[in-house]
């Protein structure tokens, strides 16, 4: 049995080389994408579930709503939030405060020092809250005593050389040579890619110079440093479960709030739900993630596996009439239907087998580069995960299945009496199941098509909205702006431009909050940054009305003046830019019913710069000042963005922390805050280009049997005095109307999903409807291309030569 269905698989095969080669290398293209996107699929919905009861751990996430402004999401919370909840007991086991921190580090006093990546101040519990894997030392006491730290086998490697350097000691550099020193404790498992946590150096937050210790000795609880606060609760604890206990702790804080309009939240956070949560605004934070769109990418997959199955069905269905022969003898030698059915599933599975095999070949050679283009780490092992077998004979069965039934139906139900009397009645394939496949592939490739197109625009209009876009290249270092390295740097050749202000004002962390009162009394927490007088002409920023800070007035911030943002200028109830110019308001440093206020007066009003297109720009106070610590950022040219980063690192080695230098990019952070938004289209991308060469291959096969079967046709046309253009446009209009119509409702599909994409973001771009009308010419264009390759063939060649045909 199996030897005669191998023997008619290849003989089937071997007949209709083309045909044979369209539809394995379909297949396979089309099982790889599918494998790909399942792949990433996966990943995406693994995020947390390394850790041991990761469904019991929650991060605890503040809310803040001004006034007319929607709502913010924030993951830093109060210092004095874990003890509170701590204090509350059942149904809480375990809390734990995190603060990511940057510092320099040396192994030894003989190393050099370098910046540690993923360092974070922890409490002695964290290891309760994370029951991490250990691979040397006990977890339970590593944090206990002041001055430990707990490494993961890479940040060990990195930084000692070894995987388990336990007992010695790691030394914090800090300004002017100050050493904090550290011992190692204890060393576990590096942390996989599928988690939102960038835990490599965990030091102990007991000692007096860990940010944690100095916080909890503060007489007034500390909201603006970057903690975040970890909950591990008992079994089938819910995160409603939590919500009570927090409503209390954080009604304190919502009174001092609502004496300037604002309204505080928070809630609990599963860690699970955080890869699709809202950015992260921690400084290590890491961007959000839409489910829809991450399902959306599994569909496309689908689609593109609906379009492989569809070609096979077509072709084969098509070429069901060169078979009557065949099916007609098997049934005179006594074949039943049954029989026949399973004969021709068989072939199908077959086939289905060997693309599968083929498809798997593809993924091997192409991961590496689609990890590396997607900054993906998407792994494909089956001796280390064998459970990956499993989903891929289900692929292959429902593959196989699907795709060979209506075929071997068609073929079975051949009357052998027609076949044996050498006609063709009733082995035809029905018309209709060609054009299906057209309309399903090209429907499909427009779609995709038009989803690429529109994030790859919303992507680049992202991108170029940020702060200083349009300038050239812009460096950013994370330094002290009164080292003196800002006006270093702006004395460098190839230097166009340098200024030293705090982070926030670049759209590179939290930005400061505090109280602000107008001349009416009306009170509102904007946000507050201190910004050098170079700022606003590196940000590219010009004022809208009065005057920005200048190097040549350094009065300002003596005289307590301000600039403003459109959005602060409006909430303040001002008509117009201008009314806001010379306008008191005075602020305080506090956040509360009646803090001490300073008068300070608006002498501009800059256009906003929201952090990023997925949010408003909020309220925002520019204030002249040097910060004690900011970003230095750097704007030079490109041809000499090589020598400026090298004078740089001259300059970093005699004036900076002692670590190295580390400067990026700001169009490079930018394109990591849409991160997400890249991977998305860039699979999208290359989803439609599979799409492409499938419709491509399908359509040309489908058009050459269509050709062949219509030979002695097209011979009697041209006996009889038709043209080759007229021959050529009839055969081409049955091609092109379902592609017409797979435009239509591809593009139309399309084009309702992404406009519903797009209210995702707060700035977006406009569908343009030139751009889908290209789109559309494009893939008619592409099509006749593809089918006129055969049919021009045919409409050309002579007369003769088809009469005698067949």
């Amino acid at each position: 049995m199996l030897r005669n269905l191998f023997a008619s698989t290849f003989g089937s095969l071997a007949l209709g080389r083309l045909y044979a080669a369209v539809t394995l290398i379909g297949l396979a293209l089309a099982l790889a994408a599918a494998i790909l996107t399942a792949l990433f699929v996966r990943q995406q919905y693994a995020y947390e579930a390394f850790i041991p009861g990761h469904e019991r751990i929650f991060r605890m996430t503040g809310t803040v709503a001004q006034p007319g402004q929607p709502e913010r999401v924030s993951a830093v919370t109060p210092s004095i939030l874990a003890g509170a909840l701590a204090a509350r007991g059942d149904p809480i086991e375990a809390v734990a405060r995190l603060y990511q921190d940057d510092p320099v580090v040396r192994a030894g006093t003989a190393a050099a020092p370098m910046r540690a990546e993923g360092f974070v101040w922890a409490d002695p519990s964290i290891f309760r809250v994370l029951p991490l894997a250990a691979t040397a030392g006990n977890l339970d006491t590593a944090l206990a005593e002041p001055g430990t730290v707990v490494l993961t086998r890479g940040a060990a490697q990195r930084l000692f050389g070894r995987a388990a350097p336990v007992g010695d000691a790691l030394d914090i550099v800090g300004a002017a040579g100050a050493v904090q020193r550290l011992r190692v404790t204890a060393i576990i498992a590096d942390l996989p890619p599928e988690t939102h946590l960038d835990l490599q150096v965990i030091a102990s937050g007991l000692g007096a110079a860990s940010p944690l210790a100095r916080a909890d000795a503060s007489p007034v609880p500390t909201i603006n440093l970057p903690i975040l606060t970890y909950v591990r609760a008992k079994a089938g604890t819910r995160a409603a479960d939590l919500q009570p206990a927090l409503d209390e702790i954080i009604r304190p804080f919502q009174a001092m709030a609502a004496a300037s309009g604002t309204k505080v939240g928070g809630y609990a956070m599963p860690i699970a739900d955080i890869h699709f949560g809202p950015p992260d605004d921690s400084p290590h934070g890491k961007p959000g993630v839409d489910p829809a769109v991450v399902v959306a990418i599994g569909v496309v997959g689908l689609l593109i596996l609906a379009m492989a199955s569809t070609s096979y069905i077509a072709l084969m269905t098509a070429r069901a009439g060169r078979r009557g022969v065949e099916v007609a003898v098997r049934k005179a030698c006594g074949a039943g239907r049954r029989q026949l059915l399973a004969q021709f599933l068989g072939e199908s599975l077959l086939v289905s087998l060997a693309a599968l095999i083929l498809g798997m070949g593809i993924v091997e050679l192409i991961l590496p580069a689609v990890n590396g283009l997607l900054g993906l780490s998407l792994a494909f092992d089956l001796t280390r995960e064998p459970g990956l077998l499993p989903p891929l004979i289900a692929a292959w069965l429902v593959v196989g299945l699907a795709s060979g039934f209506y075929p071997a139906f068609v073929l079975a139900s051949f009357r052998p009496s027609a076949a044996l009397g050498g006609g063709t009645a009733g082995l035809a394939a029905p018309a209709w199941i060609g054009r299906m496949m057209v309309i399903v592939q090209f429907a499909t490739l427009a779609a995709l098509l038009v989803a690429a197109v529109t994030v790859y625009r919303q992507t680049d209009f992202a991108i170029g909205s940020a702060l200083g876009a349009g300038r050239g290249p812009v460096l950013t270092i994370a330094t002290s702006c009164r080292s003196g390295l800002s006006q270093a740097a702006r004395d460098l050749p190839g230097v166009s431009g340098a200024s030293c202000s705090a982070a926030g004002a670049f759209n590179l962390a939290p930005q400061g909050a505090v109280t602000a009162i107008n001349r009416e009394g009306r009170r509102f927490t904007p946000g507050f940054v201190d910004v050098d007088p170079h700022f606003f002409a590196l940000a590219g920023l010009k004022p809208l009305a009065g005057r920005v800070f200048s190097p040549e007035r350094e009065g300002d911030a003596a005289r307590h003046e301000l600039v403003v943002n459109e959005a602060a200028a409006r909430h303040f109830g001002f008509v117009s830019p201008q009314a806001a110019i010379g306008q008191p308001l005075a602020v305080s440093l506090q956040v509360g019913p009646n803090p001490p206020t300073m008068p300070y007066t608006i002498v501009g009003v800059v256009p906003d710069a929201a952090a990023s297109v997925l949010e408003p720009a909020g309220e925002l106070i520019y204030n002249a000042a040097t910060p004690e610590w900011g970003v230095l950022a750097v704007e030079t040219s490109a041809a000499a963005l090589p020598d400026v980063r090298r004078n740089l690192d001259r300059l970093w080695r005699a004036m900076g922390d002692g670590g190295p230098l580390e400067a990026r990019l700001l169009a490079q952070v930018e394109a990591d805050r849409y991160r997400a938004t890249i991977i998305q289209g860039r699979v999208i991308g290359a989803s439609a280009l599979v799409a492409l060469v499938i419709a491509a291959m399908g359509l040309f096969a489908l058009s050459a049997f269509t050709v062949d079967r219509r030979t002695k046709e097209i011979g009697i046309r041209r006996a009889m005095g038709a043209s080759s253009g007229a021959i050529v446009g009839l055969l081409l209009w049955q091609f092109l109307l379902p592609v017409l119509v797979a435009c239509a409702i591809g593009i139309g599909l399309s084009y309702v999903a992404m406009v519903h994409w797009l209210e995702r973001f707060a700035s977006r771009i406009d569908p343009n409807i030139w751009i889908l009308a290209s789109i559309a010419i494009g893939t008619i264009i592409f099509a006749l291309a593809v089918m006129s390759v055969q049919v021009i063939a045919a409409a050309r060649g002579k007369p003769v030569d088809a009469l005698r045909y067949e």
